[in-house]
C-alpha cells in the first residue's frame, strides 16, 4: 500500500512541477513554508487563522524557535501545497495566459497505456503531444483548485482523446512537462 501511495504522491508532484514550473513549497522547512504563505496572504495573522493556530505559534515556527507538531505540520504542508490562493501565486500570469490561450505541448515519462477487456496494458514510455486550449483550461482549473486527482483525470481524458480511448497515465509518473 505504501508504494502505491508514494507513486500517487510522486505523480501529483510531477503534475505540480509540470504546471507551475516551480518546486512544491511544501517540501521546505516550516519557516520557508510560512514565509511563502505570508508573502501570498499578507500577514502572520492570516496564516494563523487559516491553520487554526495562534499568531504567536506561527511566529515561533517562522523564527525556528519551535517546530509544528505532527498534526499542525501536516496542516501547514497541505495548506501551502493545496490552497487555491497559494497555487495561483505559484503560477505566473503570463504562463497561465499562454497555456489558456494556446494550449500546450505535453511531454510525459512513466508508466502508461490502455485498459481493454478489463486488462491493463501498460509499460514505461515517453509521449509528447499537443493539447488544445480547452483541454488545458480544464486541467489547469482543477489544478488551481487543489484537485490533483481531478487534474490528472482531465489530463487522462485529453490524452485518451489524442491517442486511443482508455489511454491513461499510471500512478507512477517520472516526469511531466507542459512545454508552452
Amino acid at each position: 500500500m505504501f508504494g502505491r501511495r508514494k507513486a500517487k504522491r510522486d505523480t501529483a508532484d510531477a503534475l505540480y512541477q509540470g504546471i507551475s514550473r516551480k518546486s512544491d513549497p511544501s517540501k521546505g522547512t516550516p519557516a520557508e513554508m510560512i514565509s511563502k504563505a505570508k508573502e501570498v496572504l499578507g500577514s502572520t495573522k492570516e496564516v494563523a487563522q487559516r491553520l487554526g493556530v495562534s499568531e504567536r505559534t506561527v511566529q515561533r515556527w517562522a523564527a525556528g524557535d519551535s517546530k509544528p507538531r505532527f498534526g499542525n505540520a501536516r496542516k501547514l504542508k497541505n495548506f501551502v501545497r493545496n490552497d487555491p490562493q497559494m497555487r495561483r501565486a505559484q503560477l505566473s500570469n503570463l504562463r497561465q495566459a499562454r497555456i489558456r490561450n494556446q494550449g500546450s505541448r505535453v511531454k510525459a515519462r512513466g508508466e502508461m497505456g490502455v485498459t481493454a477487456a478489463g486488462k491493463k496494458y501498460r509499460r514505461t514510455r515517453e509521449i509528447e503531444t499537443e493539447l488544445s486550449p480547452d483541454a488545458m483550461n480544464e486541467i489547469m482549473e482543477r489544478w488551481l483548485q487543489g484537485d490533483d486527482a481531478g487534474a490528472l483525470d482531465a489530463l487522462n481524458e485529453a490524452l485518451g482523446n489524442e491517442y486511443v480511448g482508455g489511454f491513461e497515465l499510471a500512478d507512477a509518473l517520472e516526469g511531466l512537462e507542459f512545454l508552452r
